[in-house]
């Protein structure tokens, strides 16, 4: 049920499980863990729709390449960024888990089979209707791949009954988490304030994080600060490996036999290089995206071609009075960032009015991650006209090298993932595979920041499943615990 502040903070607050954050994460597993009968508090920093006063605390500065304003990236009130969510989806590939050969440092600690199992309720939570199996393009070394484009849910609206009906959970709102307190590796408490400045503390048996991919990284930072280095010891990569999924228009393609794509019957098609050639031409994954143009620019492009190649010319104007259909295709994409050390979020000199330093984002693209999205293009380019299907044309500012990454449009996908990654030791990550703090015995950490990598594919299916999986691992250290 719903909590006012004022109410909370006036009851004794001793909870199985505190959650700091109502984002896809946060909801998903206070209504899991309700349903597993497990009493519950979601702590929610904003209210229940959008104030300029909640948003302006995710404002910070930005070093390196141009990026999206901070406070314009993600959405701070109950539901989190769910509210303004797109709906695609698709999980991570499973050799996204695995160390690719041009980063080692993609690996995972778990395997996709670990989160297979949480994929139908994932999907059903998300309202997601389950896409097309993918398949391989014979020869191209591309694999046909397939999102969900379901009606986006808005986890808020979803979950709101269920969370005011339920006696296992409470939810409150205006709940900023600005302390922790630790002893012996355990979380004890949590202290929330409210905008009005009204105080309180909650303890519960287990805590988690669960405020995003910039802010699990800052909220730890400063905390960690505040307790003298008593909730993360080793601190190398607390922050450390942020990474978002670059996305540009990267150019057009005209199509003489659409059908060998699949843009005969559709009208958006995506493509992938599969996991040999990721390793062959040293990639990482990347997600191309086809959309077909309509017939008056489809014709514009054939003109444009005949000037270029007049010999082609002839070819497409015999073709045209054959009546074969060519279509035209505007290429965009999404791929995999590098994982590096340098990109990271780190605490400014500016504070919010809760007096925690504002983020600071160092984000430069690699030449690794350049090299990505330029070989693919080609790699698309040489099948097209090795097999005679068609022609692709670079956008200009994939043509000439050095690339030179695009300083205006779409720039990213506003999928925030690293700072907190998930390893096998404390010396190279901040959680392990469990998502659970290496010196805390009782404090996890819930969302994207916890992935090492990021794939290509949109982030929100792998944060719940991951969520819904942790939820497992609580309810059977709640259950263990109350049989001793």
């Amino acid at each position: 049920m719903y909590l006012a502040f004022e109410t909370l903070a006036a009851q004794e607050n001793n909870y199985d499980i505190c959650i700091i954050g109502a984002g896809a994460a946060g909801i998903a597993m206070a209504v899991t863990l309700a349903e597993q009968g497990h009493r519950t508090l979601l702590c929610e920093g904003g209210e229940a729709s959008y104030s300029e006063r909640s948003q302006a605390i995710y404002r910070g500065d930005i070093v390196g390449d141009p990026y999206i304003p901070l406070d314009d990236a993600r959405l701070r009130y109950l539901g989190g960024s769910t509210n303004h969510w797109g709906g695609v989806c698709r999980p991570l590939d499973a050799h996204d888990f695995i160390a690719k050969a041009a980063s080692p440092d993609t690996a995972w600690p778990i395997t996709q089979e670990a989160l297979a199992p949480y994929y139908a309720s994932a999907a059903t939570l998300l309202n997601l209707t389950l896409p097309h199996a993918d398949y391989p393009v014979t020869g191209s070394g591309f694999e046909r791949i397939y999102f969900s484009l379901g009606d986006p849910v808005r986890l808020k609206d979803k979950y709101a009954p269920a969370l005011n009906a339920s006696s296992n959970v409470d939810y409150c709102l205006t709940a900023n988490l600005v302390g922790l307190e630790s002893h012996n590796g355990r979380v004890e408490r949590a202290t929330l304030r409210s905008f009005q400045g009204d105080e309180c503390h909650v303890h519960a048996r287990f805590f988690v994080l669960a405020c995003g991919g910039i802010e699990n990284s800052r909220l730890l930072l400063w905390l960690n600060r505040q307790s003298h280095g008593q909730l993360i010891g080793n601190t190398t990569t607390l922050g450390r490996y942020w990474m978002e999924h670059p996305h540009a228009s990267v150019g057009q393609a005209l199509l003489f036999e659409p059908q060998a794509l699949g843009l005969d019957q559709e009208y958006n098609v995506f493509l992938s290089p599969t996991p040999e050639m990721l390793a062959k031409r040293q990639l990482l994954n990347c997600g191309l995206r086809l959309h077909r143009m309509n017939a008056e620019a489809t014709q514009q492009l054939i003109e444009a071609l005949a000037l270029q190649a007049p010999s082609l010319g002839e070819q497409l104007a015999t073709w045209q009075a054959q009546g074969r259909v060519m279509h035209g295709v505007i290429l965009r994409a999404a791929w995999e960032q590098e994982p590096r050390f340098e990109n990271r979020v780190e605490l400014g000199t500016e504070v919010d009015e809760f007096g925690i330093p504002r983020s600071r984002l160092v984000w430069r693209q690699s030449a690794l991650d350049r090299h990505t999205i330029r070989e693919s293009l080609l790699l698309l380019g040489e099948h097209l006209l090795n097999e005679n299907i068609g022609r692709l044309q670079l956008a200009d500012w994939l043509a000439v090298q050095p690339v030179t990454m695009p300083s205006e449009g779409e720039l990213a996908g506003r999928h925030h993932m690293g700072g907190t990654r998930m390893s096998h030791s404390a010396e190279q990550g901040i959680v392990n595979s469990d998502c659970r703090l290496f010196d805390q015995e009782n404090m996890f950490v819930a969302g994207s920041s916890v992935f090492p990598s990021a794939g290509h594919a949109n982030p929100t299916l792998t944060i719940v499943q991951l969520a819904l999986r942790l939820c497992d691992h609580l309810d059977r250290e709640l259950t263990l615990t109350r049989r001793t």
